[in-house]
């Protein structure tokens, strides 16, 4: 089913819901509608449309459905207990004849009113989890891929003969160390990252000049080089 059809599915759903609802007005309506049943009758429009809500709560613009779980939390706590104490009203003004007119509608305005406060946070909620997402995502950017080249590097470092024994404890504890390198706030680690994703990069150059049987002086410098930036890094926290 296209997006399209979905919403016409729908829209013709809720037009099925108002027209049972107009029907069973004009079939239980007396002669005279009076402000009382005007009320009732209005009321339970309103009902309506707040419990018709969740089928409108699916095209929050969201990427992906967890992002959609508070807000569709929040509007199913607020869903009953705005249709509970409705009622409420309703039966405490038409059936039990205790409640003035006025204070009815009064108190549905407040109920109406802290119902949408909850459908407000709950798009705040929404909101507030993709801004989350993307902070998150933007703290992430280098440390996924440093995390992942260092894990494919020591491979090649495993593979270091005798000659370069040093090298390769310094390469090993280097890539142990990067293990633990977690996000900071506000990029404070952009740089760094971004220089150790280079030196990532040059080391695998050395690696695979040494491993096709070249010798190549630059490794142990850019080993050095390595562990000085990963070792600064480790003492960037939030």
């Amino acid at each position: 089913m296209t997006k399209n059809q979905s919403h016409f599915i729908r829209f013709l759903l809720f037009l099925a819901g108002a027209g049972i609802i107009v029907l069973a007005f004009f079939l239980t309506k007396g002669d005279v509608v009076t402000d009382k049943d005007a009320f009732v009758w209005f009321s339970i429009s309103v009902m309506y449309l707040v419990l018709f809500l969740p089928f409108l709560v699916s095209v929050i613009s969201t990427k992906n459905f967890s992002s959609k779980i508070p807000a569709i939390s929040l509007i199913w706590f607020g869903i009953p207990l705005y249709i509970i104490a409705s009622v409420a009203v309703i039966i405490l003004l038409a059936v039990v004849h205790i409640l003035p007119l006025n204070i009815a509608i009064i108190i549905q305005s407040i109920l109406f009113f802290i119902f949408l406060i909850i459908i407000y946070f709950s798009y705040f909620a929404v909101s507030r989890v993709k801004s989350v997402a993307a902070e998150e995502a933007v703290k992430q950017q280098y440390i996924t891929q440093i995390k992942s080249k260092a894990n494919v590097l020591l491979l090649s470092v495993n593979k270091l003969t005798g000659e370069y024994e040093n090298t390769q404890k310094i390469l090993k504890q280097s890539m142990d160390d990067i293990r633990y390198i977690y996000p900071v706030n506000a990029g404070a680690g952009d740089e760094l990252e971004l220089n150790i994703l280079r030196s990532l990069g040059s080391l695998s150059q050395h690696l695979d000049s040494i491993l096709s049987g070249a010798h190549n002086p630059m490794l142990d410098k850019e080993a050095v080089n390595l562990q000085s930036l990963v070792n600064e890094r480790k003492l960037l926290r939030n």
